[in-house]
């Protein structure tokens, strides 16, 4: 293969992954990967891609030495780069599986420093507005929580025990990202509920009910008193955004 016919290569696959990269934000399955506040990065890196590859498909003439210069060993290498990308398009984008909070391991607090504003905003929703990982930050950065002690909840997540609750207690959690998927964490709140032992673990459900406060180890966590727990289907977003 020669040079030209390389850059030429390099050339497709600069494009090719800029397009993959413009078309997940396009159809919005790039949140499946990133944080959303990263999201115009992706956009801005799949247009110097394109924009990467039209120089490098401009510039092959300029190749010296075409009939002389074998690069073979580059060749093997971009076939190989071909691989992912190509990967990439036929298989459909996929969330991380309830499951794998079994090997992450859930927290039942706040594990990033929240600026007052957050906690502002968060307080500026109804109770029923509030996420899985509204309520934690609340717990976690309210110096107060008796305010909170008997507002209706009405949260979303996925089903998970622990072997430290009661048989009537089970957490409902969601993956939170702070930059990747790769540091997703799972956070959950207790649940208290009649029927707990009778739910699927890693199934979606809706829990509405009542907050109140479970303390543990001279710290105070939200806990939700159940009146109803409907399985949901998995949300369209599973992931929260801290």
């Amino acid at each position: 293969m020669t040079l030209r016919v390389v850059r030429s290569f390099q050339a497709l696959l600069m494009a090719l992954l800029g397009m993959y990269l413009l078309s997940r934000v396009w159809n919005g399955s790039i949140l499946l990967y990133i944080n959303q506040r990263f999201v115009i990065l992706a956009f801005f890196a799949g247009l110097c891609l394109i924009i990467l590859a039209q120089v490098l498909y401009k510039g092959r003439h300029s190749a010296l030495g075409d009939h002389e210069n074998r690069v073979e060993n580059t060749a093997t290498s971009l076939w190989w780069l071909m691989v992912p990308i190509v990967i990439g398009f036929l298989i459909p984008p996929q969330p991380l599986s309830p499951s794998a909070v079994n090997n992450r391991g859930m927290k039942i607090d706040a594990p990033l420093s929240a600026r007052i504003e957050d906690t502002s905003q968060i307080l500026e929703l109804s109770p029923t507005e509030r996420t899985v990982l509204d309520w934690i930050r609340l717990f976690s950065y309210s110096e107060d929580v008796t305010p909170y002690i008997g507002q209706p909840a009405d949260v979303t997540g996925f089903v998970f025990y622990d072997g430290r609750l009661n048989s009537n207690q089970f957490m409902v959690g969601r993956f939170t990202i702070t930059c990747c998927v790769a540091d997703a964490t799972a956070l959950g709140i207790i649940v208290q509920y009649p029927e707990a032992a009778v739910l699927k673990e890693h199934s979606w459900v809706r829990v509405t009910g009542r907050v109140d406060i479970f303390e543990r180890d001279g710290r105070q966590y939200p806990i939700i008193l159940a009146e109803t727990v409907q399985p949901v289907p998995q949300p369209e977003q599973p992931y929260l955004f801290p």
